[in-house]
């Protein structure tokens, strides 16, 4: 049965994060119907798996349990930075529906690898653009503006601006998502 083969769900899983980059590379946009629909089958899924076989996931947190924290993590986290203006509101739904479907543990996981993924991705986007040296002070300015004003959004270095270089997170989140699905 599908809910008993680990391997089919995976490749689900990996399918919704690739579906989610080709579309954020392209359109720069993540659908919410997208990533609602991959909300709710991750829980759903979960909820069977973990009912039906007794699924318990590393720290002893049972399947669904551990998918809700991994969705409750993430969307504190992504609203965080999206006040913040470093993501975009799919960024912020993909991160959350990314949860439902791999559980905490490995939500957690694709997610270390999904941010070192997205700063490569902005250097060598930045390096290919020549503009290395600005995304670098834009950083260190973006740093000294959270010291000094707290957590509110740049006015200027944030996602909302079109001039500023942005890189598709989605693309990251499902590197994240293949390393996690591929890691013994």
């Amino acid at each position: 049965m599908f809910w008993n083969n680990i391997a089919v769900w995976n490749a689900v899983v990996l399918s919704f994060a690739l579906a989610a980059a080709v579309g954020d590379a392209r359109w720069r946009k993540i659908p919410r119907s997208f990533t609602t629909a991959g909300l709710i089958v991750g829980l759903g899924f979960h909820a069977i798996h973990g009912t039906l076989l007794g699924g318990v996931v590393h720290g002893g947190l049972p399947e669904f349990g551990s998918s809700a924290v991994a969705c409750v993590i993430g969307f504190a986290i992504g609203l965080t930075l999206f006040q913040l203006g470093a993501i975009g509101g799919g960024d912020v739904k993909l991160i959350m529906a990314l949860g439902a479907m791999l559980g905490f543990s490995r939500w957690l996981f694709a997610m270390e690898v999904a941010v070192f993924a997205a700063a490569a991705i902005a250097v060598l986007q930045a390096a290919r653009r020549g503009m290395l040296r600005q995304t670098l002070a834009n950083v260190v300015e973006t740093f000294r503006w959270l010291l000094t004003r707290g957590a509110k959004a740049h006015p200027v270095i944030n996602v909302s601006n079109a001039a500023m270089l942005r890189a598709p997170f989605g693309i990251a989140a499902a590197l994240g998502t293949l390393a996690t699905v591929i890691r013994p």
